[in-house]
């Protein structure tokens, strides 16, 4: 059962994710990717997803764009946020509950302001990371783990135009795979605990899979791991995401000691484009 609980805190930030682990210290920054010309997401989009291992459910999640513009750093930006927690049995083991969030310029695509609140089991982890991409820096700040009141503040150097772990999964939405070739590697430039990292994701090709939404059209992503004693083979970790304008996360599987772990699109809300629905 430990490894079931290890496998569904794993994977669901896989998924939230869409990356996991530094493959190399490739340094290939994400802005040379082509962007489609039009926006991926609308303001108030709503995802949610549930994951299951075999046929028991283990956690749901949340992936929502806030209704209103907010002004950040003098910047019109959307507020993302993730949300996650374990259900059933797999809460009383080891209980998950949390929130990832990132204030994303509508018009550049870069955040402005990071935050997320973690609660796993007993390990807590409450931080706000504030960009100024003028200066190409940021500054951390730590937060108590019970009162989210201010500890310290550290400023650190970062790239040129730098996303941050949510951010990140919106910008790849925005890059025209189009223009993207089977078996390239994407590379997104992310600035994560404390540290910039570089985060690899393969473009496997295409396929058509079943969903709660119909047959979809779906683009095929294989994050770029570090061999792990979790999974048992390599390349087990597959993402499924929208064809078509929107780009959505759709199902992600991977195989694990206990069996199959799979997470599954179960609603959306205000999608801005069509689904690419198989006809």
């Amino acid at each position: 059962m430990a490894f079931v609980k290890e496998g569904v805190k794993y994977i669901m930030k896989s998924y939230i994710f869409l990356f996991l682990f530094v493959a190399s210290a490739y340094t290939a920054t994400a802005q040379n990717y082509e962007l489609s010309k039009i926006n991926p997401f609308n303001a108030g989009e709503e995802i949610s997803f549930k994951a299951t291992v075999g046929f028991v459910k283990a956690a749901e999640a949340q992936f929502k764009t806030s209704e209103i513009i907010y002004q950040i750093n003098d910047r019109p930006t959307y507020r993302m946020d993730i949300t996650a927690r374990t259900t059933g049995i797999f809460d009383l083991f080891s209980s998950v509950r949390d929130n990832w969030g990132s204030y994303f310029d509508t018009t550049q695509y870069i955040p402005q302001r990071f935050y997320r609140y973690i609660k796993e089991g007993r390990f807590r982890k409450n931080e706000i990371l504030y960009f100024d991409h003028d200066k190409d820096s940021v500054v951390v700040a730590k937060l108590d783990k019970k009162t989210r009141k201010l500890e310290s503040k550290k400023g650190h150097a970062i790239t040129n135009n730098v996303q941050d772990m949510v951010s990140g999964y919106y910008y790849l939405r925005a890059i025209d795979f189009d223009k993207i070739k089977e078996g390239e590697v994407i590379t997104i430039e992310t600035f994560f605990d404390d540290k910039l990292k570089p985060f690899r994701v393969k473009f496997m090709g295409r396929e058509v899979i079943k969903t709660k939404l119909g047959k979809i059209r779906a683009l095929v992503l294989v994050p770029m791991m570090e061999k792990d004693s979790l999974f048992v083979e390599d390349n087990t970790l597959k993402i499924w995401i929208s064809d078509d304008l929107n780009k959505i996360p759709l199902k992600v599987k991977a195989k694990i000691y206990v069996g199959y772990l799979e997470i599954d699109v179960k609603k959306v809300k205000n999608l801005k484009h069509q689904l690419a629905i198989a006809q």
